[in-house]
């Protein structure tokens, strides 16, 4: 029997220089405890990558979970501390900022997603609020010269989030990605994390969370009143996936906030069976499998025919 296979995402980098209002960075409660601030070391890294290879198989490590990553300083450096060591790295970006593309995409890092919700400003700065879109297609018209130049093996893919008044620009955006060679794909625009859905369905709802309701192109209450009727007793992204915060520490998941609450145990001082095993005590599963939520997140075929538009 083979060893158990993780793939591994960490919050390199503490801050998200965009706002948007389905993440936890745009959505949170403003008097909640925030996550620590600071960056990740390259050591530090290395540490918990070889600690990683030492008990399980990595299938892959993505530099990012709730936060934006190139925006860290030594980002550079950071992939190469994974490629070094034959992991497949991947990187998730708003790529409102670039520093140097060619040195980004020439070491080997596997897999860069572009994440963005429109072609004009008016829209893409509803879904990714704080962010400049002409900023975004000049970085991508800067990558795709800088992957030529390279002649990088980096697949690049623009994923954009589909809502109820964004559907008219995707074929603007699609026609720019494929003319600059990079992949094209959508996806339908959910809430995150776990505990703002858990609130939204128990009837917390702010005025925020009813704007976002309204722009979202699959209902979040039928869908939930999809997925909480297969009862699961298993969860991928606990079984499967590993997220970690800028310290190393190990969140209960990669769908949950990281606020301190949801810290369990630093990686670097515990065997991931110990780890695991916390991670399944956790109240805040319960409700979430009860829910559906991980089906929510991955299940977007199911919801084609409630999708709306404007």
């Amino acid at each position: 029997m083979g060893r158990k296979a993780y793939t591994f995402y960490a919050d390199v980098f503490s801050y998200c220089n965009l706002r948007c209002p389905s993440c936890p960075v745009g959505n949170s409660d403003k008097e909640a405890p925030k996550p620590k601030r600071g960056l990740m070391s390259r050591p530090l890294l290395e540490r918990i990558i070889d600690r990683a290879l030492e008990q399980c198989d990595v299938t892959a490590f993505g530099l990012y979970n709730w936060t934006e990553p190139l925006l860290h300083p030594g980002v550079v450096e950071l992939i190469q501390a994974v490629k070094s060591r034959g992991v497949t790295c991947w990187v998730s970006s708003n790529l409102n900022v670039l520093r140097t593309p060619e040195a980004l995409v020439s070491g080997g890092l596997d897999f860069l997603r572009v994440s963005l919700s429109g072609f004009s400003q008016e829209v893409y700065g509803r879904g990714h609020k704080g962010g400049h879109i002409e900023a975004v297609k000049a970085n991508m018209r800067r990558l795709s010269a800088a992957v030529r130049t390279t002649q990088s093996t980096t697949r690049v893919e623009v994923f954009y989030h589909i809502y109820r008044y964004n559907q008219h620009e995707v074929d603007a955006m699609k026609a720019f990605t494929e003319d600059l060679g990079f992949e094209f794909s959508t996806t339908f625009a959910y809430v995150m994390p776990v505990e703002k859905i858990i609130d939204i369905t128990q009837g917390r709802i702010t005025p925020a969370d009813r704007q976002l309701l309204d722009g979202l192109a699959v209902p979040l209450d039928r869908a939930i009143a999809i997925t909480s009727q297969t009862k699961k007793s298993s969860c991928y992204l606990l079984d499967d996936i590993i997220a970690l915060d800028i310290e190393g520490n190990v969140m209960l998941c990669c769908g949950s906030s990281m606020t301190a609450q949801n810290t369990i145990a630093n990686f670097l001082d515990h065997s991931i069976e110990e780890l695991q095993s916390r991670r399944g005590m956790a109240s805040l599963c319960g409700t979430c499998l009860e829910l559906g939520i991980p089906d929510y997140f991955n299940s977007q075929p199911l919801f084609l025919d409630m999708a709306r538009s404007d």
